[in-house]
């Protein structure tokens, strides 16, 4: 079962970066986590625990909650989802923020980002 993220988990993640940054809109926090959840005819829209987290990175990084740091808030937020459901990562930090900085400009789908994800994964 999918450990999900709340929206006030999501505001934990965000008093970790540094000059903790406001949120300046909330209804964001609470569409990324819904979009992590959402099903139609009875299945998981983002069937992978990847897609969920590349569905999650992308929503904050397209719509920017926070007044700064957004791209590592999308970055770190999509991190926890997957070291919350026992995936984790190793990359370079040039990489992750590339993608980011991709999902930001439209320029990566959620299969896109979760295929990256994925490819940093560490199996034990």
């Amino acid at each position: 079962m999918t450990r999900h993220l709340s929206p006030q988990e999501l505001l934990q993640v965000a008093q970790t970066l540094p000059g903790d940054p406001a949120c300046l809109d909330l209804g964001v926090l609470d569409a990324a986590c819904a979009r992590t959840r959402s099903r139609y005819m009875d299945q998981d829209v983002y069937g992978s625990t990847w897609l969920k987290a590349a569905a999650l990175l992308q929503t904050l990084a397209l719509h920017e909650p926070l007044e700064d740091r957004n791209a590592f808030f999308a970055w770190l937020a999509g991190e926890v989802f997957l070291e919350a459901n026992g995936i984790r990562m190793q990359y370079e930090p040039e990489e992750a923020l590339a993608l980011v900085m991709s999902a930001s400009h439209k320029n990566a789908s959620v299969q896109e980002i979760a295929a990256q994800l994925r490819s940093w994964t560490i199996t034990d």
